[in-house]
């Protein structure tokens, strides 16, 4: 048994996409190392606050249409509809590119009038660049959602990797020229984006740039969408609150020795969605309990192994921070250690809640739990930063990622185990 897992189709696309996340967390990584070693403590917690505010606006971006795209396409793309698939990949490009647009504009629009706190620094140009930054993102975060749900994932690997290369090799040019300022750090990102925009029109072929998606298909999406939109935005802004509440209630320098190992958190967050990228079409076109069930059961074998790799990078945290970042961040340490271990319980929740979206197709329990996730988050951060600064954010993902991992396994073993 343990062989024909090891060596399934869904072992090998987790490998692809485990080997190309690992290696994109790996560029990423090395853009991070860069810059934090190019910049000021205080710099970095700005560039960390500004990148944070994009990323926030980039999940609002989504309204959850990357997950309706990915349904409806894997649904399609099993069947051998081809030409539906690319209906609905075409029509949630378009929305996705309509709410970027809107969303980027806005915010540049209101940046002037946005507190200065909430970017840790008094520079206007910070916003600016927030809303460069969302719109630089905006291809990388949803084209391999595509190729994925086409169960293209060495395209979706190789087009994911051109953007964190292109960024990093033109970071890694200031740096050994004329050096690497904040200002230029941003203009890196753009660098990224304009890979993407090649490898875009490498693999989205002419059928896809010339197909006309019926109005049902943008209706479809929405409608699937619905509860994951709100999901989406309450999960984006919930999520990415430990920056920018650090950056309000502890200053720049507090947000800038948090941001090293919430940097390095990511890897664990960005192994967790390559998992779910797996499961998603796998789990989206069974239309068979016992065999879902019996996937489940397979996801939950294949996370211990992951598991044991982040209890391993905890306990060589202290010399692997010193190696790449110099004592002058070693007070983030036990931080990342405590961030790190947090994050273990929510990588246990990618098989329940891929589950419950794509399999049970309940969107609501998820949305629903998203407004409770939110105002914990919150409230929790408003008593952990002050009280414990850095650590305060830890504490907060540890007790949230408990609570959605009870909470979904609850909902998942109550249909699969319990009910006929």
């Amino acid at each position: 048994m343990a062989r024909s897992m090891a060596f399934s189709a869904t072992a090998k696309d987790t490998y692809i996409l485990f080997v190309g996340s690992t290696l994109s967390a790996f560029w990423g990584f090395l853009f991070t190392l860069i810059v934090a070693r190019s910049i000021s403590i205080s710099e970095f917690g700005v560039f960390s606050a500004v990148l944070n505010l994009a990323t926030i606006l980039s999940s609002l971006s989504d309204f959850g249409i990357s997950s309706g795209a990915v349904n409806f396409i894997a649904a399609n793309y099993s069947k051998g509809a081809v030409a539906e698939a690319n209906k609905y990949a075409k029509a949630a490009f378009l929305i996705r590119l309509a709410i970027v647009l809107v969303i980027a504009g806005a915010f540049l629009a209101a940046s002037p009038f946005i507190p200065a706190k909430i970017l840790a620094t008094t520079n206007s140009k910070m916003g600016i660049w927030v809303a460069a930054i969302t719109i630089f993102w905006f291809l990388d975060l949803f084209v391999p959602s595509i190729l994925q749900a086409k169960n293209m994932f060495l395209k979706a690997v190789i087009y994911d990797n051109s953007y964190y290369v292109g960024r990093l090799l033109i970071a890694f040019i200031f740096y050994l020229t004329i050096g690497l300022t904040l200002t230029r750090a941003f203009w890196a990102f753009g660098a990224g984006f304009f890979f993407t925009v090649i490898f875009t029109f490498i693999y989205l072929k002419k059928d896809f740039w010339r197909v006309k998606p019926e109005k049902h298909k943008y209706t479809d999406l929405f409608k699937f969408s619905g509860w994951i939109a709100v999901n989406r935005i309450m999960s984006s802004i919930s999520g990415k609150l430990d920056i920018q509440m650090l950056a309000v209630l502890a200053g720049a320098f507090a947000t800038g020795l948090y941001a090293i190992p919430s940097r390095l958190a990511t890897f664990i967050i960005v192994l967790a969605a390559s998992f779910s990228s797996v499961l998603a079409p796998r789990l989206a076109g069974f239309g068979n309990k016992a065999m879902e069930k019996a996937y489940l059961i397979k996801s939950i074998l294949g996370l211990l192994p992951i598991t044991l790799g982040i209890i391993f990078w905890i306990i060589i945290a202290r010399p692997f921070i010193l190696l790449l970042f110099g004592t002058k961040y070693l007070p983030s340490v036990p931080v990342f250690q405590a961030l790190a271990a947090s994050m273990i319980p929510f990588l246990f929740t990618v098989p329940s809640v891929t589950a419950i979206i794509y399999s049970m197709k309940k969107t609501v329990y998820i949305g629903a739990f998203s407004f409770f996730q939110l105002a914990a988050i919150f409230l929790l951060n408003l008593y952990f930063i002050p009280k414990y600064g850095p650590f305060g954010p830890t504490i907060t993902f540890g007790v949230t990622n408990i609570i959605l991992a009870v909470y979904t396994w609850a909902i998942v073993i109550k249909h699969y185990w319990i009910e006929k």
